[in-house]
Order: C-alpha cells, then structure tokens, then sequence
C-alpha cells in the first residue's frame, strides 16, 4: 500500500468513526502480521468496526482505550514527528506509522502501530 492509499484509507476509517461522538477500541488479535483492533461504542456489546494492520513492524499501544471522536481519531503520520519515529524504531522502507489518539493520555501520548497496509470492516452500521 502506498502513502496516499493509506490516507484515502484512513480518511474513510475517521469519516466512519466520527458519525458518533465516541468509539471504545480494544486489540482483539495478533495473528502472524496482523493486528486486528475492534471498535465500538460499548465494548460488552457486539462491536461495530474491525480495523486491521497487515505487515504489521511495531506496535505500541495499550490494549483498550477510549478516543473522544471530535477531532480524527486515527492518522498516517508524516514529516519531522514520523521521520522521528522511523529513526528511532529502525522503521523498514514501504511501513507506515499510524497513529489513534486515545482520550485521557497525554497529548503526546501515541497509540502507534507500523504496519505496510490498513483496511477496514463495519459490522454494524452506524445509525
């Protein structure tokens, strides 16, 4: 996947998150290299979207957070801040660095997985 692929994919992943004021995600599986978190609005209840990181590099993020949906909440990092984390990770030629900005962390704080491609699934439509 390249670069403007995944901002068109991540474009569409917030276009479908941000219909609601809130998502609660959660890592659902990590199965050879891919990473599968879920999302929804009440994790005891059935999940609503599935966002999968193929290629997966590294991951670090806690295993459930909350993201307050008003502003994006996941993005494709780029410039200074993503050539940063590339140096410091050792990031491999063709991954991408996303980023979910979980409520109630630091500003600073990232919930990071670097991953060749994403994709996504709605289970429940939004209503």
């Amino acid at each position: 996947m390249n670069e403007e692929q995944a901002r068109r994919v991540v474009g569409d992943i917030n276009a479908y998150l941000q219909q609601k004021l809130w998502f609660d995600f959660e890592v659902m599986e990590y199965q050879g290299d891919t990473l599968t978190i879920m999302g929804s609005l009440d994790i005891s209840a059935p999940h609503d979207v599935e966002i999968r990181f193929k290629g997966v590099f590294f991951v670090s993020l806690p295993l459930e957070w909350k993201t307050d949906t008003a502003t994006p909440p996941l993005r494709l990092m780029a410039g200074e801040e993503a050539v940063g984390l590339n140096q410091r990770f050792k990031v491999e030629q063709g991954h991408h660095i996303f980023r979910f900005t979980p409520e109630y962390y630091p500003e600073d704080f990232g919930c990071l997985v670097c991953a060749q491609a994403v994709s996504f699934e709605v289970m429940t439509p939004v209503s």
